[in-house]
């Protein structure tokens, strides 16, 4: 090899290395984490901040100084000077207040912007949720994000996050809207909580358990939280609907009459009820996304006009709008139609063996029903089964469907109602009777017969007088002897509400 070609090679290979070693030390600048930086806290680094002052002077007031300045991981949306210059006098000299305001911009782990997609509910210090978006903090812009510091995050923020209210809390301070929450509050109660009791033993009359002094304790509940959805808690997310008290006493009145009692103070609570319960649906719906109708948690489905809405706000649990008025289908979603299921008596007298049977009808539906065998003795009064349902104080017209595959002739029975337990004192169907269910057996199972018998079948009607318990009696006749009765069977009872 020539001196010209080797010094040529052992040139490039210099070169090479020259180039090697630039675009290394590009790589490392472009990498190279801030070491300093990675070397401070949170509240160190907030501290080194100029603008950042004034929230690091209230870091230091509410103790979140320490917190930020510990091993845990945290994410801060820090408000800047400006941003806070005209923070109210009284929320600084509060130091609840202020502790919830701070809370309100720090979180447990890390969030970098590139995580919202788009967006992320966070909870903060203060138990409270948040909105956080690539490029916002709630209603704040960030102007600087992403500094990572040794136990978190830090992005600054131009405007401050106040607390919001979650939808009790907005409730009670709604005073156009003093019906609906009085209401509610008024079904506050105080309860014994035995979850950490330790049993003795139960009282033999009672059956109520006693419990060591001093392992329970008394705690408020509410009704409408237990039974409705719990408005005050920050672990869902909901659209919360409010009636302005015009729109609540209209409700009120459209209501009353389905709710009709004996007491008239107890036919009060019952419309009230009516009107509240409806009003919670388990999902955020913004003003510019309102579907058409909303399925609310007590399965009714309510219509939002966009022009009833008087004020909206946005919720740490959700949204809540204040409404003047709401709609709803009355019939069938408001006052909704009761089905009864046969294999489910509230209590029966039978001779024979009863049978719930899962059973599948000629479209591939399968359904459970319950039936007796042939009844083969006479009982005074006739056997029956019995139902228990709760009603509105509304006309029903009735219908059942019942199969009869269990004798060879005719099933005929009937259903009566009463609003106690008791097999006297029964009020008919208004319109019919007894009624002769068909045989199926030996029909064939693509006969038009055979399909008709699974069709339900109009029995007449029932109007319940108040609201509340109703017990319906599936009774069987007499047969062709006209001293045994003959069997019973049933699929279910609909009661379906009408005008």
């Amino acid at each position: 090899m020539t001196k010209f070609k080797v010094n040529h090679i052992v040139l490039m290979l210099l070169l090479a290395t020259l180039v090697f070693a630039g675009c290394k030390k590009a790589w490392d600048d472009h990498t190279e984490i801030d070491i300093p930086r990675l070397d401070q806290t949170l509240f160190e680094q907030i501290s080194a901040e100029p603008t950042l002052s004034t929230f690091s002077t209230y870091l230091v007031k509410t103790g979140y100084d320490k917190l930020l300045g510990s091993s845990k991981t945290f994410t801060v949306w820090a408000p800047n000077n400006n941003a806070l210059k005209n923070i109210d006098a009284s929320l600084i000299n509060d130091n609840e207040a202020l502790k919830r305001f701070v809370g309100n911009h720090i979180s447990n782990q890390s969030y970098f912007t590139d995580a919202p997609k788009p967006s992320l509910v966070i909870r903060m210090m203060n138990g409270k949720n948040t909105i956080f978006t690539k490029t916002t903090f709630e209603q704040s812009a960030i102007v600087n994000a992403d500094v990572y510091v040794k136990n978190g995050v830090l992005h600054i923020v131009d405007a401050a996050a106040t607390p919001k209210p979650n939808a009790w809390e907005f409730l009670q301070s709604a005073t156009a809207a003093s019906s609906q929450k009085d209401f509610i509050k008024g079904l506050d109660y105080m309860d014994l909580d035995t979850s950490k009791g330790v049993l003795l033993y139960k009282d033999p009359v009672t059956q109520k358990g006693v419990y060591q002094e001093g392992t329970t304790f008394k705690v408020s509940r509410n009704k409408y939280f237990q039974r409705i959805a719990n408005i005050s808690s920050e672990d869902s997310l909901i659209t919360y609907i409010i009636l302005n008290n015009a729109a609540f006493d209209a409700e009120k009145i459209k209501l009353a009459q389905y709710n009709k009692q004996v007491d008239p103070l107890k036919a009060d609570t019952l419309t009230k009820w009516s009107v509240v319960k409806d009003l919670v649906v388990n999902k955020v719906y913004n003003i510019n996304e309102l579907p058409d109708s909303m399925t609310t948690v007590t399965g009714v489905k309510i219509h939002l006009d966009k022009s009833a809405i008087v004020e909206t706000r946005l919720l740490s649990n959700g949204i809540a709008y204040v409404v003047n008025h709401i709609g709803y289908k009355l019939m069938e979603n408001k006052i909704p139609t009761v089905v009864v299921q046969g294999e489910m008596p509230d209590s029966l007298r039978l001779p024979s063996t009863v049978t719930a049977r899962i059973k599948q009808d000629p479209n591939g539906v399968r359904f459970t029903d319950f039936q007796t065998g042939s009844i083969t003795s006479s009982p005074s009064p006739l056997y029956y089964y019995r139902y228990k349902t709760n009603v509105s104080s509304v006309k029903y017209e009735v219908y059942w469907r019942a199969i009869n595959d269990v004798l060879a002739t005719p099933v005929s029975m009937k259903i009566d109602f009463n609003t106690t337990k008791s097999f006297g004192s029964l009020i008919p169907l208004a319109t019919v009777g007894y009624y002769n269910v068909p045989s199926i057996l030996g029909l064939g199972n693509t006969s038009q017969a055979y399909k008709d018998a699974y069709k339900e079948v109009y029995l007449g009607t029932y109007t319940a007088d108040n609201y509340g318990d109703l017990y319906l009696f599936l009774a069987s006749a007499l047969g062709a002897s006209a001293t045994i009765p003959t069997a019973l069977t049933l699929d279910y009872i609909k009661l379906k509400p009408v005008n």
